[in-house]
Parts: C-alpha cells; sequence; structure tokens
C-alpha cells in the first residue's frame, strides 16, 4: 500500500488509533458541532440523507445511560414502493476546503504501557450539504418497519464531510505500520432531528440540544448484523408452571380481600386461632403503698415530703 514497504494496518486495527484521535481531529477541522464517524470501516453508513435511530435499551431512562444511535439506510429507502414525494426533493451543494493541498495531524499516545505516535494525513477535503424542505405531515414512512412503534423521533444526515484520500501512520516499539484509502470516505457530519408519530408520519423539526455527540454511543454494523434473533416461545417446564400459577393467586395491593363465609361453603365456620399477648401483664400487689382495687382514690399520689414539711409548721406555731 505505501512506498515504504512498511506492514499494513488491517481496518479494525485502524480504527482503533482513529478512535484515539477523532474527536480532536474533527474538532479543530470541522468544529464542535459535527459529529466525527465513529469507524472507518462503517464509514459509508453515514452518508448524505442517511437515518439514524435510536437504540432501544431496557432501563435506558432509569440508569441514565448514553442513547445508541444505529444508521438504518438512506431515507427514501424507508419511504412506501413508488414516485417519492415531492417535498423530498432537495438541494445539494458541495463545498471545497478552504485550505488546498493536505492537511495533517500528529499526536503522541500512551497506550498499554507504551508510547504510540500516530499521524493522519487528509487530502482533498470537501463537504456535501442537501437542504430539505419538508413539511411536516407530508411525508410518512413504511408501516411494516419493525422499529416504527418504539420510535418518537429520527435524525437525518444533511451535511457530510469527506476526505479523497486518507492515510494514518503508528509508530510503536520501533514498528511503523501505515493505512491507506484512495477513495473518498465520510469522515465527519452533522444531522437534523425530526418529530415521528406511532404511524409512521415526519412531523416538525426538534432541537438538537446537546444529545450529539457528547452523549451518545455508538455500535459497528458488523455488531448489529450479528445479533442474534429473538427466541420463539417454548412451552413452560413443570416447575415453571407451578410458578405461574402461584402469581396468578396473587391480588393486586390495595384490593381487599373478600371473606368467604361457612353459610356459602355449607361448612361451619372455623373458629378463629387464640394468640398470645406478647406483653407480660403485670398485676398491682396490695399492700401499704397501694390501696385495693376498689379504692376510688388508689390513682391519687401521696405527698409524703408536704405532710412533713405542714406537720413540722405546726410544731413552730406551738
Amino acid at each position: 500500500m505505501d512506498g515504504g514497504g512498511s506492514p499494513s494496518l488491517k481496518i479494525s486495527e485502524a480504527d482503533a488509533n482513529w478512535e484515539l484521535i477523532r474527536d480532536k481531529v474533527i474538532e479543530e477541522r470541522f468544529g464542535p458541532s459535527v459529529v466525527p464517524v465513529p469507524f472507518l470501516e462503517d464509514a459509508a453508513s453515514y452518508d448524505l440523507l442517511t437515518v439514524l435511530i435510536k437504540k432501544p435499551q431496557l432501563g435506558q431512562s432509569l440508569l441514565r445511560r448514553q442513547c445508541v444511535l444505529v444508521p438504518i439506510g438512506p431515507l427514501e429507502s424507508l419511504l412506501p414502493s413508488g414516485p417519492a414525494p415531492r417535498e423530498l426533493t432537495h438541494c445539494t451543494r458541495e463545498y471545497s476546503a478552504r485550505v488546498r493541498g493536505e492537511s495533517r495531524y500528529e499526536e503522541t499516545r500512551l497506550v498499554d504501557g507504551a508510547l504510540r505516535h500516530i499521524r493522519l494525513c487528509l487530502a482533498g477535503v470537501h463537504k456535501k450539504v442537501a437542504f430539505l424542505a419538508l413539511r411536516p405531515g407530508t411525508v410518512a414512512l413504511r408501516p411494516d418497519l419493525p422499529w416504527l412503534c418504539s420510535q418518537r423521533s429520527l435524525y437525518v444526515v444533511h451535511e457530510v464531510f469527506y476526505a479523497g484520500s486518507l492515510s494514518l501512520a503508528v509508530t510503536q516499539d520501533a514498528e511503523h505500520r501505515h493505512f491507506v484509502q484512495e477513495a473518498p470516505l465520510p469522515l465527519a457530519f452533522a444531522c437534523l432531528k425530526f418529530a415521528l408519530s406511532h404511524k409512521g408520519v415526519l412531523g416538525s423539526q426538534k432541537p438538537m440540544g446537546r444529545s450529539l455527540p457528547t452523549r451518545v454511543a455508538w455500535i459497528r454494523m458488523a455488531m448489529l448484523e450479528a445479533s442474534p434473533p429473538a427466541r420463539a416461545l417454548e412451552a413452560p417446564l413443570p416447575r415453571e408452571r407451578e410458578t405461574t400459577a402461584l402469581r396468578k393467586r396473587w391480588r393486586v395491593l390495595g384490593r381487599p380481600l373478600r371473606t368467604v363465609t361457612g353459610e356459602e361453603t355449607g361448612r361451619p365456620h372455623p373458629p378463629p386461632p387464640q394468640r398470645k399477648w406478647p406483653f407480660k401483664q403485670r398485676r398491682p400487689k396490695l399492700g401499704f403503698s397501694c390501696g385495693s382495687l376498689a379504692d376510688p382514690e388508689r390513682h391519687c399520689m401521696s405527698l409524703p415530703l408536704l405532710q412533713s414539711i405542714a406537720a413540722a409548721e405546726s410544731d413552730t406555731e406551738e
């Protein structure tokens, strides 16, 4: 691939180094509002007018997980068969880079306890912009899409930055390796967010906020294609049947239980079980300090100290 005869990098190895520098490279070259292509291997999946949706995750809102966006294809492939609606007619413009020639970037990172020097060279940088005029309620997607009921919004790529050629060189432990891509390759993109009804009708444009690119996770397309299909429902085992039967016996909390009397069943109602009082009952002892139970003044307090003081006062008066 290169004239120096150094070993070449595989696309997966190039992606591992691209993930280390992609955020800095894209922000310096194209600004902070642009999303870098997550993987060079899947760069073609983020082309112009590609639709991105959120991958459903269990407990995402409760655990505040990052939303995962996946590309599902061009917008026109998601529409019903037939001529495209007039609202999808767009004007695409192409802009060349302000700086002619090659754009270079170098960085040294500490990876697995060893220094790794990464050099990136971009040539023929340009961008394409699609100007869409989608009126709310005029574009409807196919009703047979499996993810339609679980989505309330979608993203449409309307701006893409390309590189005519890309060269990535990695030096680590005196070993030099290269990756070269001669064909045009998407490097970064920008999206528009649209509301989506449960019937698949595109609504008005929604504000992006700060969800892209700070709070977004990405998945390789190979992992999505290799995901196992949904397992068919099987007959429950005998143990599972017993568990299901026990669950059905439970009632909703807060609903009063219906008592069955002996007249309805035809059998005498059993007497309620006698429960023992958990505390010990203390009986008052009859004596000098406590009066009898029949004494009406048994709850009165005796004040011997006041009586002795009154007796002393009487003696002094005499």
